[in-house]
């Protein structure tokens, strides 16, 4: 598209006019507001046109000549517009004419749209952050606390006389001598002749319980510590770490230096540590009655049975698990009866495999839980 400056000269009739091609469209910027319009001037007459000749190569814009008058007589046709030469330098503007504004011409047609711009590679500053939101409504109220609250005060003592303290009553006959005791003794070698009949021995070196003792000599011992659980298993290798790349080669054809080595990957982590077998015994259980049901609480311990009559001694369901150990006493006349509760297997080489019995008073035997719901009782049982 040519652009055409059209200055007139003080001399009638005359004219300079300088062209330059426009450049490429640049991205449009926003419409400016309409200004007014300014009074229209004298339309002045046109010249006849030309015919157009060919157009050669388009040279540096000389300076433009000074225009010839203006002819006289009818318009004639419009010649065909010529091509467009290549677009020369631009002249330097030339002084503003003097006269009155010409009408403004028509609008010429819009120009193609230019290419869209590369996307930025710079990030855009970050937008200011927005106003905080409403606040949610309120959770529903937790379940009740299972942790029993603190104990409240002691409340003040009760105001009022002590009463006179009242006759001492007659002395009581004196009772019949009671059963000897037996005790329980420990050392760090076996028992030889420690004790008296009815006394229990244990090896504190090899965790073996020996007793009771009968006709002064001690039976043979029972272990007390299970086997050490099995060995976690071993973790996962890590993975290898990459290799670093190779150098390039040097322009002189020189080996590049080696890449740097990848570092070595993590060490896999450790597996868990097999369970702890049973340690020594935690305490004693006394029960006197003719039924008794193990419970967690027995774990390690030594349950002793003493009644006259038979006693049933029930090992539960899905109490405890692999490797624990409960120790069992007969004392008394009252012979005692391993029972299987519900979903319960017993093992032993009683006469009943499933429900063995202690031999007699003093013997003792151990509960050892060999699976879930699984046990084996070994000690003097018949």
């Amino acid at each position: 598209m040519t652009t055409f400056v059209v200055i007139e000269s003080i001399t009638p009739n005359q004219s300079l006019v300088f062209s330059a091609q426009q450049g490429p469209q640049g991205i449009g910027g926003a419409t400016g507001p309409t200004g007014p319009s300014g009074p229209v001037g004298a339309t002045g007459p046109t010249g006849a046109s030309g015919a157009t000749g060919v157009t050669g190569a388009t040279g540096p814009t000389g300076a433009t000549g000074a225009t010839g008058p203006t002819g006289v007589g009818a318009t004639g046709a419009t010649g065909p517009t010529g091509v467009t030469g290549a677009t020369g330098p631009t002249g330097s503007t030339g002084p503003t004419g003097v006269g009155a504004t010409g009408a403004t011409g028509p609008t010429g047609v819009t120009g193609a749209t230019g290419p869209t711009g590369a996307d930025s590679t710079v990030a855009g500053p970050t937008g200011p952050t927005g106003p905080a939101g409403a606040t949610g409504p309120t959770g529903p109220t937790g379940a009740a606390s299972t942790v029993p609250g603190p104990t409240g005060a002691t409340g003040p003592t009760g105001v009022g006389a002590t009463g006179a303290t009242g006759p001492t009553g007659v002395t009581g006959a004196t009772g019949a001598t009671g059963v000897a005791g037996y005790t329980v003794l420990s050392g760090a070698v076996d028992p030889t002749t420690q004790g008296v009949n009815g006394d229990f021995y244990i090896n504190t070196a090899t965790n073996r319980i020996f007793g009771p003792k009968a006709a002064g000599t001690w039976p043979a011992g029972v272990n007390l510590v299970g086997p050490t659980g099995a060995t976690g298993p071993v973790g996962a290798t890590g993975a290898t770490g990459p290799t670093g790349t190779t150098g390039g080669v040097g322009a002189t054809g020189a080996t590049g230096p080696a890449g740097a080595t990848g570092a070595t990957g993590p060490t896999g982590a450790t597996g868990p540590t097999g369970a702890t077998g049973v340690g020594n015994i935690a305490g004693f259980n006394t029960q006197t009655g003719t039924t008794y049901t193990l419970v967690a609480g027995d774990l390690s311990d030594i349950v002793t049975l003493n009644n006259a009559a038979a006693i049933t001694l029930t090992v539960p369901p899905s109490v405890f698990s692999a490797n624990d150990q409960i120790h069992i006493v007969q004392y008394g006349a009252g012979q005692v009866t391993f029972a299987q509760g519900a979903g319960v297997t017993i093992l032993s080489a009683g006469a009943t495999t499933t429900a063995p019995k202690l031999r007699t008073n003093k013997s003792a035997a151990t509960v050892i839980c060999t699976a879930s719901n699984t046990f084996l009782i070994v000690g003097d049982i018949v």
